[in-house]
């Protein structure tokens, strides 16, 4: 119950980034699976299609969050989608989230800790992830970026370095292929239920 209260007088914002997206069908349907965990910050970074907004496909698989669309931001890197969302937070902690599978079944990564995106975001709203924590904020606010990588590679490691810390779904160790936009749907579910639901 302190945990809740705690949060009720926090102001906390996330941010949802999608790099390299190739299909327009995933841009709408992370739309979609943001808004249905109530969140609408949305930013794509060097689509392929640079009109991946307009198309649609897109429109279609949003399956009514326009809204989200209409506002989304598109970078031609992550180095300025960051450097933008950070220079817009400077009164607010901000924690940069990459997204990664544990399993990668195509190629040999380098070796990195995952964290269950549950167990991570209860810990971080506890104040028990190392640095900024909830219990050191005085009252500045969180906000939370969480980076995906494309349909094709995920993230890069470049990118994941970036990364405050890595989250990893819990997926069979033997198929962890996740739909991006199901990767999305996954990851803002945990969030909104660490911040306590609706």
């Amino acid at each position: 119950m302190v945990l809740f209260s705690s949060l009720l007088s926090l102001s906390t914002t996330t941010r949802f980034i999608l790099i390299e997206t190739h299909h327009a069908g995933n841009v709408g349907a992370t739309a979609r699976a943001m808004k249905t965990m109530g969140f609408s910050d949305l930013v794509l970074v060097n689509p392929r299609d640079r009109k991946v907004l307009n198309r649609v496909r897109t429109k279609e698989s949003a399956s009514g969050a326009l809204d989200v669309l209409e506002n989304t931001q598109i970078f031609d890197s992550l180095e300025e989608a960051l450097a933008e969302d950070i220079e817009g937070r400077s009164t607010q902690t901000s924690v940069i989230c990459g997204t990664g599978m544990p399993h990668d079944m195509y190629r040999t990564r380098p070796e990195r800790e995952y964290c269950s995106p549950r167990e991570y975001f209860q810990k971080l709203l506890d104040g028990q992830v190392s640095g900024d924590s909830l219990n050191n904020m005085n009252n500045k606010g969180l906000h939370v970026t969480l980076l995906f990588g494309n349909e094709k590679r995920g993230m890069k490691e470049e990118d994941m370095d970036r990364a405050s810390v890595v989250l990893g779904i819990p997926t069979n160790p033997l198929f962890g292929s996740l739909n991006l936009a199901s990767a999305v749907q996954l990851i803002a579910y945990d969030w909104r239920e660490a911040l306590g639901g609706f």
